[in-house]
């Protein structure tokens, strides 16, 4: 978990700095935004069943549910083109992650996961953000424009959450 955490960090950084330049391609938004929700909801998954902190358990749900809406209206949009594909699984990244999550157990998961949150979330809010400013295809614009303000509360709740000893 450590050797990830810092390539996530850094990953980050460089998505932030790229996707605030130029205008994201549709099928790259598409990419990014279903394989962070599919992570958003396997990892919120992970925490409602490894947890004992009620403060991770209620933002688990919480993510679990509004992310998963997002994702089937992003699904729905995607399902009438046949010019996009939707990917099937996270991407190895995610992956690896939510290999190593699903390995750690109390406060060691607690940490983990939170630091994960953290900056999934702030990723998730970048990608978003960028393409609602940015974005070139007009229904995706709108879902990003729509989605926005879920995902800044999201990634306010992830920065609040309490850092576990």
């Amino acid at each position: 978990m450590k050797r990830l955490l810092p390539i996530m960090t850094a990953t980050l950084l460089w998505s932030l700095g790229a996707t605030a330049q130029t205008a994201m391609p549709p099928q790259d938004f598409v990419h990014k935004a279903a394989v962070s929700t599919m992570f958003a909801v396997e990892s919120a998954t992970l925490a409602l069943h490894k947890t004992a902190s009620p403060e991770i358990k209620s933002f688990a749900h919480r993510l679990a549910n509004d992310r998963g809406t997002t994702g089937s209206s992003l699904r729905q949009i995607i399902a009438k083109r046949s010019d996009i594909a939707l990917p099937e699984r996270p991407d190895g990244r995610q992956l690896d992650l939510l290999r190593d999550l699903a390995a750690l157990q109390g406060p060691a998961f607690d940490r983990a996961y939170v630091q994960a949150q953290r900056a999934a979330q702030e990723e998730s809010l970048a990608v978003i953000a960028a393409y609602a400013e940015t974005g070139t295809d007009a229904e995706l614009k709108a879902f990003a424009e729509k989605t926005l303000p879920i995902l800044q509360k999201l990634d306010a709740e992830a920065k609040a959450l309490p850092k576990p000893q």
